[in-house]
C-alpha cells in the first residue's frame, strides 16, 4: 500500500513539472516589450541565473525560451517571441505558493 501511495504521489508531482508549452492554459503574465527577443533574453537570463543558477536558454520558433528548473514544482518558463517592432514575453509559473516574486520582477525590469 505504501508503494502505491508513493507511486501516485510521484506521478502527481511529475505531472506538475511538465513544460508550460505542453500544458493548456494562459500564461501567468504576458507583456509586450520594445526590445527584440535577443536583447530581452540577454537582459533576463543573468537575472534569473542569480536566483536559480541552472536556468537555461534555448532558441524556439521566432524567439527564445528561458527555463528555471524546479525540483519540487513546475519549472518557471518565459517565452520571448518576435512581435511587431519588439517582442511578446509570456511567463508560465507553477502553483501560487511556488511562484517566485523576484523572477516575475526581473521579467518586468527587463521590459
Amino acid at each position: 500500500m505504501r508503494m502505491l501511495i508513493g507511486g501516485v504521489l510521484l506521478a502527481a508531482l511529475a505531472g506538475c513539472s511538465l513544460p508550460a508549452s505542453l500544458v493548456p492554459g494562459e500564461p501567468n503574465f504576458s507583456k509586450i516589450s520594445g526590445k527584440a527577443p535577443k536583447e530581452y533574453a540577454a537582459c533576463l537570463l543573468p537575472l534569473w541565473q542569480k536566483d536559480i543558477p541552472k536556468t537555461s536558454q534555448v532558441s524556439i520558433s521566432n524567439g527564445y525560451r528561458i527555463t528555471a528548473p524546479s525540483i519540487v514544482t513546475a519549472d518557471e518558463i518565459l517565452d520571448i517571441v518576435k512581435y511587431k517592432d519588439g517582442s511578446r514575453v509570456s511567463l508560465y509559473q507553477g502553483p501560487p505558493w511556488a511562484k517566485s516574486g523576484s523572477m516575475r520582477q526581473s521579467v518586468r525590469d527587463c521590459l
